[in-house]
């Protein structure tokens, strides 16, 4: 059974818009699929390559009902707000968008993202450095422990607990760098 799961799978992803088949060439609303693919953030070189696939089967690809119905997809996809979906989800945005509001949204989305992963990474070495801490209590409890090894001990117990001051202190600021505004600077080149 897993084995059937896994080529399911491994179909599904392979079968991921990278060309059309020939079926699909022969029944293509070009409208619909401009759409579609303008509405999934797609660049519109990407688009082209994907319907020119149908040149393998004879198929003409309708090149001006694709491209009028993509921008229309597009102008979905370059909402403010979806930018900050995007971002919030730590997805990247192929620069598809003209719109500085989309960007901004978008960077308001993305920022928020890598504190919630900062956090999530701090969170996880806490753990470490916890687990750590009590393996070396253990260890320094025990009466075989040598004078080098106890040293060696005492040492990596001290810096384990400053790095664990250092994580807690940042820990602690996060909140507030998710309440301060997002500075961006454009520049002209």
């Amino acid at each position: 059974m897993p084995y059937r799961f896994l080529l399911l799978l491994l179909f599904i992803l392979l079968s991921g818009c990278t060309s059309l088949s020939q079926q699909e060439c022969a029944q293509a609303n070009w409208r619909e699929l401009g759409y579609s693919h303008g509405q999934q953030g797609y660049t519109y070189e990407r688009g082209k390559e994907i319907i020119s696939a149908c040149r393998e089967f004879g198929i003409t690809a309708q090149l001006n009902e694709y491209q009028a119905s993509y921008q229309q997809g597009l102008a979905v996809y370059c909402e403010p707000e979806n930018g900050f979906t995007l971002g919030i989800r730590g997805e990247s945005y192929n620069g598809v968008c003209n719109s500085s509001q989309f960007r901004k949204a978008w960077q308001e989305g993305n920022d928020r993202y890598q504190l919630e992963e900062r956090k999530t990474e701090i969170e996880q070495r806490l753990d470490e450095i916890n687990w750590r801490l009590n393996t070396i209590r253990d260890e320094l409890s025990a009466e075989t422990v040598g004078s080098n090894k106890r040293k060696e001990l005492h040492r990596e117990r001290e810096m384990l607990d400053d790095e664990r001051d250092d994580l807690i202190r940042e820990r602690s600021l996060l909140p507030l760098l998710n309440k301060l505004p997002s500075v961006h600077f454009e520049y002209e080149l």
